[in-house]
């Protein structure tokens, strides 16, 4: 009686050529129930790597692959849940919607690895080599972007549980950065930790939009270039309000828009109102232009605010660039 194929389609839809397990349908590496546990397993699959022949979609749950040399291997939608991957040489490879759920990932070598929708949910990272590693546009988590899915249906639940588990996976990986003296480049995983934390706060909370305006100021101190255009678009705010209000300088001149004014008038204006935002905002207070009304108030608010993002702009520049 002759074996049929194993019925495992890759992804350009050809069939696997190997034979079906009895009573599976899938061979033997396709087959989830088949023990992967011999010491035979990584032998046999380092030389079906050099034979050029295709690992995508094999189920190797709990499989010893330590020390395995499977440099630029095509390792789409691999199954290594709880896998001993320690020392393990992945350079380059292809692990996009790879399973690596509490694998264990010490010292393995993943720089320059495809990780796209890849579920890293308790793996454990130690001393690995991640520099370079692709996680996908925005380095936005799969558990991430399932957790934006859920919030747009209205599931806060769901949504909430996977921005939990997409914060774990970044500080893991931020912490594994930390802990090799490359924090630096741990930087953008700190950054996607921040907005997972975010995300789970109650929308209209004050801790959220804090936080959000903290974003937008600083990228959480590792963006210090956010600070310079959120201070410059400040001011001009700033300035058109008080354009609006009007302020006068001590020659008497009133500074304020109107519609009887002029294109190059009204232009004028807010030059000498971006002026004024520019030098409250610096706590420079020259005295040549003085706000009317309410505008005052606004100013010393202006003033505040002004000296608290230059002091921000100073740490976060210490702390990007100098700490570490």
């Amino acid at each position: 009686m002759t074996t049929p194929p194993c019925r495992y389609r890759f992804r350009d839809e050809t069939t696997c050529a190997e034979s079906a397990v009895e009573g599976s349908g899938f061979c033997f590496w396709h087959d989830p129930n088949s023990d992967k546990s011999g010491k035979d397993i990584k032998g046999r699959l380092e030389e079906k790597h050099n034979k050029g022949e295709r690992l995508e979609g094999f189920q190797l749950k709990a499989a010893d692959l330590d020390d395995i040399y499977l440099i630029r291997s095509d390792l789409l939608n691999v199954n290594l849940t709880r896998a001993n991957l320690h020392r393990a040489h992945l350079f380059n490879s292809n692990l996009n919607k790879a399973c690596l759920f509490k694998a264990n990932l010490d010292k393995a070598n993943l720089k320059k690895c495809s990780l796209k929708d890849a579920e890293l949910l308790g793996a454990h990272f130690g001393g690995a080599e991640l520099d370079n590693i692709d996680l996908g546009e925005g380095f936005r988590l799969k558990n991430e972007q399932e957790g934006d899915a859920f919030a747009r249906q209205g599931d806060k639940a769901k949504a909430h549980e996977k921005y939990f588990e997409a914060e774990e996976i970044y500080r893991d990986i931020k912490t594994n950065f930390k802990n090799r003296g490359l924090s630096f480049e741990g930087g953008r995983y700190f950054y996607r930790e921040m907005v997972m934390k975010r995300k789970q706060l109650p929308i209209f909370s004050i801790e959220r939009f804090w936080s959000r305006i903290m974003d937008l100021a600083t990228g959480y101190g590792e963006k210090p270039y956010k600070i310079i255009g959120f201070s410059i678009s400040f001011m001009t705010v700033w300035a058109f309000i008080f354009s609006l209000l009007g302020i006068v300088h001590t020659s008497g001149y009133h500074a304020r828009l109107s519609g009887n004014h002029t294109f190059y008038q009204n232009c004028v204006v807010f030059y000498d109102a971006f002026y004024y935002s520019v030098v409250t905002f610096t706590t420079l207070g020259y005295g040549d232009f003085t706000p009317l009304g309410i505008g005052k108030l606004l100013a010393i608010m202006e003033s505040f605010s002004g000296a608290f993002l230059i002091a921000l702009f100073v740490i976060t520049m210490y702390k990007r660039y100098m700490e570490r």
